[in-house]
């Protein structure tokens, strides 16, 4: 019992609502740190460790640790595979992971025992994507929407239909009504439908930090930043009916769409601190309190119907074979959305010059997202389906550099990104990356590759006892150039 268990109780407790979901609740709060090559190809492990532009946002003490001043860019190239009973879908996608700016200021008289040095970052690091397509299936169906479309409407003149779903089944001559109100579908008892359903989607979550931190006596490390966070999230969902040889019914096939945009910034604060035990052994230890979103969301739907007129039976009142609607206006929504708050603990040993073995230890309790001043209404049954939904999870990531010449380096991580569902699901995953870095005088240039894959199951539509299963894996490649100054 996974996904799909989940999303059928889900649908019982959320009726036809299609605004600010508990997955989207997820996806929201969910964040990957791998801004640079480096850090992509350490598994975002630099909690302990500093001196890369991706600490920023994972420990700002890391700031602290810089001795000189440095800009980096990072553009990146991803590609997401999603397969689906044997059809599977690319998506590539071309981001900038990050541009960043560090001043070191080093007083002229700084004391061997004192601050040592006052450093300031400003930039931008990626910390979500969510780009991918892929199509789900279920041939054979003796299920189907229309089923659930006209139980819904039951009670309701047709000018009282809900207008995104259940108005335009009707209009389109999907549902049929009696004098008392009672819909029926215009399939037949035993006809049997292909189902299919392509899930397209894309945006980011791009993070803007504005950094300050301190080294007192080259052993302990502060360090504080504010992070503006950049969500943009569309997608398209494209839900398809196809009639079956042998069927009653005059209905060929019926597509419905749902089209959804989601923008708006957040705010956050972390801090964090670093400690130097020897000069082989680090810790570290930062704090992220949530990010405070105001975010606007657009929704609206189409649908759009074909019927064999050589069938007569069903077949549409006004004698068309073709009928296309949408909804008769664009649902626009205001609100407010928290993510959790996380705590990162981290420790990294350091083989002198040669190389450094790294971990953090990262802790989110997802049943603390939560929705706030909607002017959609009340939020209460939203924020209760994300608590009983979601749990407190960790995740760990390894992360390990070796230089084979001054100038050379080579790197490898390791991630597992634990389960944040309570029951029923398990959507954990790993990720494995590996790169190098290459030195000359002030320029540095490094690269990485990461790879993960994880499985998904759906409903089609909610209410259906019928599942699809989707299969991604996403690659990476990021190149960073830098520049010390």
């Amino acid at each position: 019992m996974k996904r799909y268990t989940f999303l059928l109780i889900l649908s019982l407790i959320a009726g036809t609502s299609y605004s600010q979901s508990v997955d989207n609740a997820l996806k929201y709060s969910k964040q990957e740190f791998n801004g640079t090559a480096r850090s992509t190809a350490m598994g975002g492990a630099f909690g302990a460790l500093g001196g890369d532009f991706s600490s920023l946002s994972i420990n700002p003490a890391g700031v602290a640790v810089y001795r000189s001043s440095e800009f980096t860019i990072t553009p990146s190239i991803e590609y997401t595979k999603s397969k689906s009973s044997g059809y599977s879908e690319d998506k590539y996608s071309f981001t900038m992971g990050n541009v960043g700016y560090v001043a070191s200021y080093i007083p002229r008289m700084a004391p061997e025992k004192g601050w040592q040095n006052f450093n300031f970052g400003i930039g931008y690091n990626r910390v979500a994507n969510f780009n991918r397509e892929g199509y789900l299936f279920n041939l054979n169906s003796g299920s189907s929407i229309l089923d659930k479309w006209a139980n819904l409407g039951a009670g309701n003149s047709p000018e009282n239909l809900y207008s995104f779903e259940e108005k335009l089944a009707y209009d389109a001559y999907l549902i049929n009504n009696d004098d008392e109100n009672n819909y029926q579908s215009v399939l037949f008892d035993n006809d049997r439908m292909d189902q299919q359903k392509r899930i397209n989607e894309k945006g980011y979550i791009g993070e803007y930090v504005l950094s300050f931190g301190a080294n007192y006596g080259h052993k302990l490390y502060l360090g504080a930043t504010v992070g503006i966070q950049d969500l943009y999230h569309k997608s398209t969902t494209s839900y398809s009916e196809y009639s079956l040889v042998g069927n009653i019914t005059s209905l060929n096939e019926f597509t419905f769409n749902e089209y959804m945009t989601t923008s708006g910034l957040g705010v956050n604060l972390k801090f964090g601190a670093i400690y130097k035990i020897t000069n082989s052994i680090r810790v570290g230890a930062a704090i992220h309190t949530p990010t405070f979103y105001n975010l606007d969301e657009t929704y609206d739907t189409s649908l759009s119907s074909n019927f064999d007129p050589n069938i007569p039976d069903a077949f549409p009142e006004d004698g068309n074979a073709n009928h296309s609607y949408q909804s008769e206006f664009v649902s626009r929504t205001n609100y407010d959305f928290q993510t959790p708050f996380r705590t990162i603990l981290s420790a990294a040993y350091l083989f002198g010059h040669k190389g450094v073995l790294s971990a953090d230890y990262e802790i989110v309790n997802y049943s603390n997202a939560e929705f706030n001043d909607s002017d959609a209404g009340d939020l209460m049954n939203d924020n209760k389906n994300i608590s009983n939904s979601y749990q407190s999870t960790s995740n760990l990531r390894i992360g390990a550099e070796y230089r084979i010449t001054p100038n050379l380096s080579v790197r490898g991580g390791y991630a597992r990104i634990g389960d944040p569902y309570k029951s029923f699901i398990d959507e954990s995953y790993n990720t494995y990356s590996a790169g190098f870095g290459i030195k000359q005088n002030n320029f540095f240039f490094d690269m990485a590759y990461q790879y993960k894959e994880f499985d998904e199951d759906f409903v089609l539509y909610s209410g259906s006892n019928d599942i699809a299963s989707l299969n991604n894996t996403n690659h990476q490649v990021r190149m960073t150039f830098g520049f010390k100054f």
